[in-house]
């Protein structure tokens, strides 16, 4: 389990100076056709532009699991723990300051949930957690005497606790999540960039009470596939659960959509390496382009390979007029056509004809002055 987590020239003969005269007339035509395809695209077309990276910088402090004799793995730093029902127990994480200058760190625990990239996150401070999911760690690992922040100045070292009071019902599989320290840029880091830079460290907490393998035995089903928006992009959201306390590991994932009774492919998309937490859904997402979605019925054809085997899914979902008008208009990646574009290409294609027109017939009074 990891913690996240490509001239030449040549000689002319006399028998040859008409025709490349002709052939200089066509290519003139073919340049300046060219020419004005891209005149008429640069209208068309806009630039797109990006946030710049996160800055840089030591988070001037690091974390370390105590690891406890329940452990059930040794090798693995993160905490893997056999629990036992209603018994109580307080793990131990070691905070030491790398830098003279104090540093304040958030405490808390969050719930594991799959993503859509394809990794596991353990960040996210209130998850939409899975129907299938009972008692989730947040219920029951708790920061040891209610600290919520953890202050450490010139290479000292602090220990903080937590609680965990598994609950009276035993539970099968695994419960994930994370203990996660956080701390914010200082108010100078953010005025240099304009951005608020964090720097977290996570410790991943996985607890069993049967110790059977985690990773073995997951189970996918295909929920709902439907056109939305994910960070202002056009996408079709095929939400795929895992209701078993099972993780699953270096899963592939494909899929395609196509108009219903159509074979033509309209959006396809292939995912290795992928993750997904126990009891949890994720989105895979097919990125749509910046063209207008049209409202119809389609197909979603799937497949996922992991843990030796494999899932398959068709399933057609229909797109509504208002639906697909909504999303369309509400996308930051589209192309927006200026009012005076239209009336500004007609004029540009007018004159090109015109021009044209204007060279074939010079062509013509010159091949026929030849003769």
């Amino acid at each position: 389990m990891k913690e996240k987590r490509g001239a030449g020239g040549r000689l002319l003969s006399p028998f040859l100076l008409e025709e490349d005269a002709s052939m200089r007339q066509m290519k003139t035509i073919k340049f300046i056709f060219v020419g004005c395809i891209l005149v008429m695209g640069s209208f068309l077309f806009s630039s797109v532009s990006y946030a710049e990276e996160e800055p840089q910088g030591g988070a001037g402090y690091t974390v370390e699991s105590i690891i406890p004799e329940n452990q059930v793995d040794k090798n693995y730093t993160f905490f893997y723990l056999k629990t036992i029902p209603e018994q109580s127990q307080t793990i131990e994480v070691k905070v030491t300051s790398t830098q003279k200058d104090p540093v304040t760190v958030t405490v808390a625990v969050h719930d594991a949930v799959s993503s859509s990239i394809g990794e596991i996150d353990y960040a996210q401070p209130k998850p939409k957690l899975d129907k299938s999911l009972s008692n989730p760690i947040t219920s029951f690992v708790k920061v040891k005497d209610k600290v919520k922040k953890v202050t450490v100045a010139n290479f000292e070292e602090k220990i903080v606790g937590f609680e965990i009071t598994p609950p009276k019902e035993t539970y099968p599989g695994v419960k994930l999540g994370s203990i996660r320290f956080l701390r914010e840029a200082e108010e100078s880091d953010t005025k240099q960039t304009g951005l608020v830079p964090e720097f977290a460290r996570v410790i991943a907490v996985m607890l069993t009470e049967d110790e059977e393998d985690f990773d073995h035995g997951a189970e996918l089903h295909l929920k709902k596939v439907d056109l939305t928006l994910f960070n202002g992009r056009k996408i079709i959201a095929a939400n795929i659960q895992n209701d078993q306390p099972k993780v699953l590991q270096e899963m592939t994932i494909k899929g395609k959509v196509t108009r219903k009774g159509e074979k033509e492919v309209l959006v396809e998309q292939e995912q290795s390496n992928f993750a997904v937490a126990p009891n949890s859904n994720f989105d895979f997402q097919l990125p749509l382009g910046i063209e207008r979605f049209t409202p119809g019925t389609y197909v979603f054809t799937g497949e996922a390979t992991g843990d030796d085997r494999t899932w398959k899914w068709n399933e057609e979902f229909t797109v509504g007029k208002k639906q697909a008008d909504n999303i369309n208009d509400e996308t930051v990646f589209k192309v927006n056509v200026p009012a005076w574009v239209p009336g500004a290409a007609a004029g540009l294609l007018v004159a090109l004809i015109g021009l044209i027109a204007y060279l074939v017939r010079r062509q013509h009074q010159w091949l026929e002055g030849r003769k």
